[in-house]
């Protein structure tokens, strides 16, 4: 190895090293930080690389499945996916765009007066990302999702998108369909 690949790894170690973990825990604690209330009710799933594979193997299975359905999910590893129903009167308080991220490249950062959405990215290399993070508010849900393997650099678009046309809610739906389909 060259003393330039040496040292092109140890940067890229030391920047990872510093780079803002992100897990449904974090975003409970975050919520809890910016309302001044823990979240009323929360639902947290992750699927790993087995119940991946069950789902595309399901996802293959299917002739009625859209084109598009089998490759959503191509290459994808992990999926991290959390709604926090929001304190009432507090959700007002939380707003994604004001976390301090590093080691994370924001694709989207949006604020209004009903919702804050934030989608990041890391591990580019190519036409792919690594990571995608997205913490998406409104006025009574919060929803924390974490993609990760080698995806499309379009996911992170897409994603934002989403939570243009529909907002958590949205975002909601999407999600929460994608894991009925593969049942």
């Amino acid at each position: 190895m060259t003393v330039k690949q040496c040292l092109t790894l140890v940067v890229t170690l030391a920047l990872t090293g510093c780079a803002t973990s992100f897990s449904p825990d974090r975003i409970r604690q975050e919520i809890a930080v910016q309302t001044g209330a823990d979240p009323q009710s929360i639902l947290e799933f992750t699927l790993g690389p087995t119940m991946l594979a069950l789902a595309r193997t399901l996802f293959v299975s299917e002739p009625t499945e859209p084109a598009g359905a089998e490759q959503s999910i191509a290459g994808l590893r992990k999926l991290e996916f959390a709604v926090y129903d929001l304190p009432p009167g507090r959700a007002d308080a939380l707003d994604f765009t004001r976390m301090k991220v590093t080691g994370w490249e924001p694709t989207v950062r949006r604020r209004d007066a009903a919702s804050s959405t934030v989608v990041l990215v890391r591990g580019a290399e190519g036409d792919t990302v690594g990571d995608i993070v997205l913490m998406t508010a409104g006025a009574r849900q919060a929803v924390y999702a974490r993609w990760s393997g080698r995806l499309s650099r379009s996911l992170p678009e897409a994603v934002g998108e989403a939570v243009a046309r529909g907002g958590p809610d949205g975002v909601k739906r999407e999600l929460m369909s994608l894991t009925e389909q593969s049942r």
